[in-house]
């Protein structure tokens, strides 16, 4: 079983609306997964299933790449805006999926679940990406240590 994680790429530090949840892609975030895309295309992963946190960065940021995954279907959610660890992990395990997932969220949640599942020390930048693999035909098992990093692009 195969887990895919981004976090959202650069954005503004405020919204038109003064809201977190509304802040919107930076030209930089856009040159950021211009250079993801170049990245994935090379690779052939088998995405199937894109869940999204709703705010508007990561919308933003799963809009960008869709097209390099034409055959996975794309979920929001509000459970996944500024999720921490566990709350990540349990709608990870909760799925029981064996399908090759990408969760598309925000920091610190994202880099706290890549650094327990791979017992590493990882830090997602803005766009960072990481892959991960299990030994474990679906996604209910998935725990602490249990994850190989596959793949990697902007961290730390």
């Amino acid at each position: 079983m195969n887990l895919h994680v981004l976090r959202h790429a650069k954005t503004n530090q405020n919204s038109p609306t003064g809201r977190d949840f509304d802040r919107e892609l930076l030209p930089r975030g856009y040159e950021q997964l211009i250079e993801l895309q170049a990245e994935i295309a090379a690779k052939t992963l088998s995405i199937s299933r894109i869940f999204c946190s709703s705010a508007k960065r990561t919308r933003q940021t799963s809009t960008q790449i869709e097209e390099l995954f034409p055959n996975a279907t794309i979920s929001f959610h509000d459970d996944l805006y500024l999720a921490s660890k566990s709350v990540i992990l349990n709608f990870i395990t909760q799925l029981k999926t064996s399908e090759e997932i990408l969760i598309i969220g925000h920091n610190e949640g994202l880099s706290d679940l890549v650094s327990y599942l791979s017992d590493t020390d990882i830090h997602l930048k803005t766009c960072g990406y990481v892959q991960l693999s299990f030994p474990f035909e679906h996604s209910g098992y998935l725990s602490s240590g249990t994850g190989s990093v596959v793949e990697t692009f902007r961290i730390n």
